[in-house]
């Protein structure tokens, strides 16, 4: 009886040399289905980004310019104004300056608008050299297509008949009120944003339910803030003062229209790379049409060139090398890539969802090698430093 009420032994089953293969087989095909997951989620994410581009564009606008006004409110604050004053204040004077800037802008658009037959007939003036070559090269092929006896048939142009005038007055008026309501759509978001950005702040670093995750979120909004909202406040200042340089310059060049070239450069320059590049382009473009001389048509070209070379060379660098983390090449890809899914206005977002993007991989341990492959060349030493920190566990701080 008393063998029979000895515990029953507890078999331990041992993992055989030929469960080794199954056990890689299963990893295998984990990191397989993880993949594919991936692949399938981000698919996902660029179909609802380009069907809800609508709402999303001046979504990511909104959260651009409240990010941008952050520092302002938060001045307006230390100086002692409540929280909803300096919000609406700052909201409200920024808006204001932009509206003001569009109203001084038209008239200029509108005389360029006036002039665009004088400019077209001017570019036809001077493409005749070249047309004529063209002429003689189609003229020369047309007597060995007979020589040889080919058939030739001509194509007569089809010319669309459109009523005089009516474009430009249906598309404003169909564009003017779906402009109005996405701009009265950011300006009340920026406002919210700002009025609850610390509420909504403590709301995200609860949304986790353990102490670590909790932790990591802390951090990923502290990176966040100083980042982007630190990149895009420096950037708009220094947009500013390119705009008052190349307006002076402009104007003592002789350049017509200055200001509104000031104004175009500023606005342009915040979208990285494609920015810059147009609007130097295009100053090359006006200039052949409009001077009656090559120093004249060259010199709005070269006095950008020269100050885009001060700004990317030297200002760039020296106060935004810390702020800007990501490379040329993604930032490329994201311009195009939202050009793309949310049209042209939306290319202002892209270096900040950049940078939003790259601090969230550096706090996640399975997205690091990718943020690595995002970082720039300038800041790869200090991305692998800041993930080492970040395995180690630093305290969040202030």
């Amino acid at each position: 009886m008393a063998a029979m009420n000895l515990p029953r032994p507890i078999i331990i089953p041992i993992t055989s040399g030929s469960d080794r293969p199954r056990l890689s087989t299963i990893k295998h095909d984990v990191r397989v289905i993880r993949g594919g997951v991936i692949a399938l989620v981000t698919m996902a994410v660029l179909v609802l980004g380009v069907a809800a581009g609508a709402m999303l564009a001046p979504t990511a606008i909104a959260v651009v310019l409240a990010l941008v006004l952050a520092p302002v409110a938060n001045a307006l604050e230390r100086l002692g104004l409540p929280n909803w004053i300096s919000a609406w204040l700052t909201v409200g004077a920024t808006v204001s300056v932009l509206v003001l800037g569009t109203l001084s802008f038209a008239p200029s658009v509108t005389d360029w608008a006036k002039r665009a037959p004088q400019i077209v007939r001017s570019v036809e003036e001077k493409l005749k050299p070249i047309t004529r070559q063209f002429a003689a090269l189609e003229n020369a092929s047309q007597q060995i297509t007979h020589v040889t006896g080919a058939p030739r048939s001509r194509v007569a142009p089809v010319v669309a008949a459109t009523p005089e005038g009516t474009g430009f007055v249906e598309t404003v008026a169909t564009g003017v009120p779906s402009a109005l309501a996405k701009i009265l759509y950011v300006t009340v978001l920026t406002i919210f944003l700002l009025l609850g950005r610390r509420q909504y702040t403590e709301q995200l670093i609860l949304l986790p339910r353990n102490y670590a995750n909790r932790l990591r979120m802390a951090r990923i909004c502290r990176d966040v803030k100083l980042r982007v909202s630190g990149y895009l406040f420096t950037l708009a200042m220094i947009n500013i003062g390119l705009a008052v340089t190349t307006a002076v310059c402009f104007t003592i060049a002789g350049v017509p229209d200055a200001v509104v070239w000031g104004i175009a450069y500023g606005i342009l320059n915040f979208v990285p790379i494609i920015g810059p590049t147009t609007i130097i382009l295009f100053s090359a473009a006006v200039g052949f049409v409009t001077a009656n001389t090559l120093t004249g048509a060259l010199l709005p070209t070269i006095i950008l060139l020269a100050i885009d070379t001060v700004e990317a060379y030297f200002v760039q660098p020296m106060l935004l090398s810390r702020r800007l983390v990501v490379s040329p090449i993604a930032i490329f890809v994201m311009v195009a890539t939202l050009v793309w899914m949310w049209g042209a206005p939306a290319a202002i977002t892209a270096v900040p969802i950049l940078i939003l993007i790259h601090t969230v991989m550096m706090h996640m341990p399975n997205l690091r090698p990718f943020a690595l492959l995002l970082a720039s060349q300038h800041n790869l030493h200090g991305a692998r430093g800041r993930a080492q920190e970040l395995r180690r566990g630093p305290a969040v701080s202030s």
